[in-house]
């Protein structure tokens, strides 16, 4: 029976095809950092902001969106939740239906519409409403949307998808009332 030897031909050869996989692997493995990296440097991350502002005369309820991440934001779809029920992301029709007294106490109402493909750069803001109340109706402000003074957890929610350039979706929330379908 004759032994099978490794010539210095077949010790070659086999050398440089491991160190060919070898140098696959290694290239695959840079390729998915790589594209990992590219999708985290424009990753957008979108939180709600609020706040209540005083002067002499009035105080301003206001709620926004910001874009603290590193890219764009891709508004996919808005609503309003509330008492069970979803509705656009129209705060003038929304008060309307809901709230039809509010009118009588707040002086002056401002909103922004966020529509699908709308963006929203990094470091932006966008606010989507702001009530102005004369002092003497901010306790009755209060009351009717059913508060504590200096409280803005509004008895509804409003929730955004929005994705990222390489359509990566995320889900934000307001104030987390009751259960937000998924968008997959």
């Amino acid at each position: 029976m004759k032994k099978k030897v490794l010539t210095t031909d077949k010790i070659i050869g086999l050398s440089a095809i491991f160190i060919s996989l070898l140098t696959l692997f290694i290239f695959l493995y840079q390729t998915r950092v790589i594209s990992k990296q590219a999708r985290l440097s424009v990753t957008p991350r979108v939180s709600f902001t609020s706040g209540v502002a005083n002067s002499d005369s009035t105080v301003v309820f206001s709620i926004g969106i910001k874009n603290n991440g590193l890219g764009p934001a891709i508004i996919d779809s808005t609503a309003i939740f509330a008492k069970n029920k979803y509705y656009p992301l129209n705060f003038k029709d929304f008060t309307t239906k809901n709230y039809p007294r509010v009118d009588s106490i707040i002086s002056r109402s401002s909103s922004n519409f966020l529509t699908k493909g709308a963006t929203i750069l990094p470091n932006n803001e966008v606010l989507l409403i702001a009530a102005t109340v004369p002092n003497q109706n901010v306790e009755s402000f209060y009351l009717f949307y059913g508060l504590e003074e200096g409280d803005t957890n509004f008895p509804f929610d409003i929730i955004i998808f929005y994705s990222s350039i390489y359509e990566e979706q995320w889900k934000v929330s307001l104030n987390a009332i009751g259960e937000h379908p998924i968008k997959l």
